[in-house]
């Protein structure tokens, strides 16, 4: 499954821009830039509400499979119609919608898997090894990729997007995994659809820790989108730099996520979970992204990126493993389902947002209020005091298939 995902990610990397370039290219308008990834995004949103419980309901790996194709094959319908019809704007719009909600079906399954697959006691340097690889691999697809443009053509990236789907599909199918607990309801029956859906909402409603992580993540995502969305305006206009120190930026946001991602297992951040999302991911990120702001240095940049990225990589990590070993196996696709709900849902706002802060104040403001948000915010979630309590005991074992509560669990 790690190759799987290290191939798909690679493969991602380099079409994602292959497809922007070629949007761009032939249209020349922003907005047709905007609807390719606004396509992705909503698909996402609405398959991120309604695939919860299929990955609650049916196989897990038989998903991911699904997916796979899926996603295969869209990308190899782009393909096709690119060098047969020529450029066609919704043909490219609607294969990345299609990519966008079967990753929205992929990544619960997968994440729900991850604890099936390790000990307990090593969930946390898994989702540490996957999260620093696959934000490695990113960085390196898109240097990739743009390699590809100026010497075969964008179209090619697109193709190895295609079949690296097709190869994670066939290394998925020689997984052998125990049959996973399912949400039947008394004497095996198994509730309809739609309970199942009201259920997944029900459970995080009562299960205050993570839905304060849920609704946290919707502000903190808001403010990193600003800032992340908008590197290159920062790094040409308000930084006066060329494209080496865009790329610089993003290289060192990167390589932070995957140091942060990494530490999780060596300190133990499972056993303070809450405190490890809000404070590195709420507080102290808005504080360090200030400095964008406040002192326009390239090195400096360089520095709070990496520091940002390293905050990002180490809460959402300690996230991760605290919901694999705490959320019952049975629910962890609706978590997970939900959860990418709250946290993608913001994400169009943000952009749209920040960028007619742009236009009408600069920069250099829109960054300064993201970051103010962002600390507010931050401030704001250091009060609930079930998210500040949330943790995994040392030892604590993987949530058992029956056990249905929320999860009460305190370091």
């Amino acid at each position: 499954m790690f190759t799987a995902g290290i191939g798909s990610i690679a493969g991602q990397a380099i079409a994602g821009v292959c497809l922007v370039w070629i949007v761009f290219v032939d249209t020349r308008s922003a907005l047709d830039v905007a609807f390719l990834g606004t396509a992705f995004l909503l698909a996402a949103m609405l398959v991120s509400t309604v695939g919860g419980p299929l990955v609650d309901r049916y196989d897990r790996r038989r998903l991911m499979i699904l997916s796979d194709v899926t996603r295969s094959i869209a990308l190899f319908v782009v393909v096709g119609a690119l060098e047969s019809r020529g450029f066609d704007l919704w043909i490219p719009v609607g294969a990345y919608a299609v990519v966008g909600g079967f990753t929205s079906l992929f990544n619960p399954s997968e994440q729900a898997i991850v604890p099936s697959l390790v000990p307990a006691a090593d969930v946390a340097n898994a989702n540490g090894l996957v999260r620093s690889s696959r934000a490695t691999i990113q960085f390196v697809g898109a240097a990739v990729a743009g390699v590809l443009i100026v010497t075969i053509g964008p179209i090619s990236g697109v193709a190895i997007n295609a079949v690296t789907f097709a190869i994670s599909a066939s290394l998925l199918t020689g997984m052998r995994l125990a049959p996973g607990p399912t949400s039947a309801g008394p004497a095996g029956a198994r509730p309809s659809y739609f309970s199942d859906l009201r259920a997944g909402f029900a459970w995080l409603w009562r299960a205050r820790a993570f839905f304060q992580i849920t609704i946290s993540a919707t502000f903190f995502n808001f403010s990193s989108s600003v800032i992340g969305t908008f590197l290159v305006v920062y790094a040409t206009v308000f930084l006066h730099g060329s494209a080496l120190v865009f790329a610089s930026l993003l290289a060192a946001e990167v390589a932070g996520s995957a140091v942060g991602a990494l530490l999780v297992g060596r300190v133990g951040a499972a056993r303070y979970a809450g405190k490890a999302w809000v404070v590195p991911y709420g507080v102290v990120s808005g504080v360090v992204a200030l400095g964008l702001a406040f002192f326009p240095n390239d090195l400096l940049a360089i520095v709070i990126l990496f520091a940002l990225g390293a905050l990002g990589g180490f809460a959402g990590t300690a996230w991760l493993t605290a919901a694999q070993l705490l959320v019952p196996t049975e629910m962890q696709g609706r978590y997970f389902g939900i959860d990418s709900l709250g946290s993608i849902a913001i994400l169009p706002a943000a952009q749209i947002g920040g960028a007619l802060l742009i236009e009408a104040y600069g920069v250099g403001p829109t960054y300064l209020a993201a970051a103010v948000l962002w600390v507010i915010a931050g401030v704001v979630f250091l009060v609930p005091r079930a998210m500040w309590r949330l943790g995994v005991p040392p030892g604590e074992p993987a949530g058992s298939p029956g056990e249905s509560a929320p999860p009460g669990h305190s370091s």
